[in-house]
């Protein structure tokens, strides 16, 4: 059984000790894929760092903000050039307001119970596996945080949106203790 840390409190200062827990899970064996989210890129820099030379596969899921990719292009480039892939989805919120049904909303609210980042991790799985970049199944190393940085490390079994019910979290690695600040 793995040992589940608590952060006092969400947020970036988490960022190190969250990748260094990644990490250790990681070199134990029986993770096909690492997926990450980053907004700004600085977590997925500081991962492609602290991953180099582990044999991991890292992806790095970004957002769409003000109209424009995120992480930038530039960060995009650089991490592409140390053969990480960056991809961009469709959160949960905002597929109920696309679809004008509430389940996808439910299930993101349900998930920020746990933490804000344990949301992430689970989105970010969802929506890699629903773009074919992660086959349902496959077992997945997430990592989500809270606004900025890492704070949560999550092993789960992947699955796209359409095979939902196959989703399944087997390992909450560290997490904050409260949901907020």
């Amino acid at each position: 059984m793995a040992e589940i840390t608590y952060f006092q409190a969400a947020g970036e200062q988490n960022t190190s000790t969250a990748l260094e827990i990644a990490l250790k899970r990681y070199q134990q064996g029986d993770i096909d894929m690492v997926v990450l989210a980053s907004t700004y890129g600085e977590s997925a820099m500081q991962a492609a760092r602290v991953f180099a030379g582990s044999g991991a596969k890292l992806l790095v899921v970004g957002e769409v903000l003000d109209g424009a990719q995120s992480p930038s292009m530039d960060i995009c480039k650089d991490l592409e050039a140390q053969g990480i892939r960056v991809l961009w989805g469709t959160s949960l919120g905002a597929m109920s307001v696309f679809t004008r049904n509430q389940t996808a909303q439910v299930i993101a609210d349900a998930y920020r119970r746990i933490s804000e980042g344990f949301k992430v991790a689970c989105e970010i799985t969802l929506m890699a596996a629903s773009q074919g970049f992660i086959q349902t199944g496959q077992k997945v190393l997430a990592i989500g945080g809270t606004h900025r940085g890492s704070d949560t490390v999550v092993v789960m079994r992947a699955a796209s949106f359409t095979d939902f019910k196959d989703f399944e979290i087997h390992e909450i690695l560290c997490k904050p203790y409260r949901r907020k600040g």
